[in-house]
Formats: C-alpha cells, sequence, structure tokens
C-alpha cells in the first residue's frame, strides 16, 4: 500500500469485504454498497476491487483543494451485471452454500502464486447469510431492474478519468460496453489471468495505476 499511496495521502481505507452489516443488523446489499461509494467527495481517486471487494480513496498532494472526483480504478470488476440463475440462488441460500463459495474462487486463482492463495483462504471468512444478503440484487431482482440500477451506477461525467484492470476476462466485448456508459473509461487486461492481478504483479499494478493518472487531460 505504501507504494501505491505515495506520492499521494490516504483520505480513507475501507477494508469491508463480505462481512459487513448496517446498523439495523441486516446484512448491507450490494446497491447499498454502490450507492455510498458514489458519494465520496474532493479531488480522490476512488480504487477498489470487484464488486463485493473493498477500496480505499486517495487524493494528490498537487490536489488539496474540495474538487470534483478525481478519478476511479478498479481491479477485476465487471459492471455488467445480469440476474444469478435460480440454481445459484437456491446454493447461495442453502445446504450447498460451503461448497458452492469453494467452487466459485478456485474459478479465480488462475496464475496466483500458491503462497498467496493459501493466505487468502487462511484470511478468509464468509457468513452465509451476508453473503446472500450482500448479493440480493442478484438473486432477486428481474433483469429490467438490475439493467436500470447498473445504468445508474455505472454513470460518470465524461471528464473523470476511470482505469479498469481485468485479471480475467470481462469479455471481448465490454472495453466498448464500458465506454458507452463512462466516455473516459479505459479497460485493459492485467499480463496475468487472475482475480488478484495487484497481488500477482504488484509492481506492474502500481506502475500502471500512477501511469494511468499521472496523464496529462484537458
Amino acid at each position: 500500500m505504501i507504494r501505491l499511496v505515495d506520492p499521494s495521502v490516504p483520505v480513507a481505507v475501507d477494508r469491508r469485504g463480505l462481512d459487513r452489516q448496517r446498523p439495523d443488523g441486516e446484512p448491507e446489499r450490494l446497491d447499498e454498497r454502490a450507492a455510498e461509494d458514489r458519494r465520496a467527495g474532493d479531488r480522490r481517486v476512488a480504487t477498489g476491487g470487484d464488486l463485493q471487494g473493498a477500496g480505499h480513496r486517495r487524493h494528490r498532494r498537487d490536489h488539496p483543494a474540495p474538487q470534483a472526483l478525481g478519478g476511479q480504478h478498479v481491479v477485476d470488476r465487471r459492471l455488467r451485471v445480469g440476474p444469478l440463475p435460480a440454481e445459484i440462488a437456491i446454493a447461495v441460500r442453502g445446504e450447498g452454500f460451503a461448497d458452492f463459495v469453494r467452487t466459485v474462487f478456485a474459478s479465480l486463482y488462475g496464475e496466483l502464486d500458491p503462497v498467496l492463495l493459501a493466505d487468502i483462504e487462511r484470511r478468509r471468512t464468509l457468513d452465509q447469510d451476508v453473503f446472500s444478503g450482500f448479493w440480493t440484487p442478484l438473486l432477486d431482482w428481474d433483469a429490467d431492474t438490475l439493467a436500470a440500477w447498473s445504468r445508474r451506477t455505472t454513470s460518470l461525467p465524461p471528464d473523470v478519468p476511470y482505469l479498469s484492470l481485468h485479471g480475467t476476462d470481462p469479455g471481448g466485448d465490454y472495453a466498448d460496453w464500458l465506454a458507452d456508459r463512462i466516455p473516459a473509461a479505459v479497460a485493459e487486461q492485467a499480463p496475468k489471468r487472475t482475480h488478484y492481478p495487484h497481488l500477482a504483479q504488484p509492481e506492474w499494478f502500481v506502475s500502471r495505476v500512477h501511469e494511468f493518472f499521472s496523464l496529462d487531460r484537458p
């Protein structure tokens, strides 16, 4: 993290995973997390993982005054979402939850170093109620409702730079789809195939992020 934020100053660190609950004790939902992320202010660069990931917001020392959002970059986050099949909803909310989660995460590791993989496995804790509550929109909403929410969530002003780095394949037309919603968006494939490109090649990752947000823009 030190190499990533220098020469920037971290103004907030959000390490929430799938263990976040609302004050009333109910699991936080995906749409609620997205709405909270969009309320970030100042001249900040918002950075985060996939739709269930954590992020921190930072601002550059050369833009200390409150201004518009300075940019966003995300790691292996596919914003194009649709309703999950009924069999997945059954697995997430039923007795097959543990097997389902193991299968999902195994498919994401890709070329990740086994040592890092073991560390992730050791640290991860998942609560079924929190997990299923967070994914309520994907499990319960119909396609039209989810598409409308996705359109609202992915709308950014045309002057906000947006870097989307992918370690897994987002789909051949994803870059065009993203640019249709976020005009300044750039979608790129990381050299190593894994859901965790920032862990697999941290030096490359940090260099690419700094390079992108150091570009002169109108």
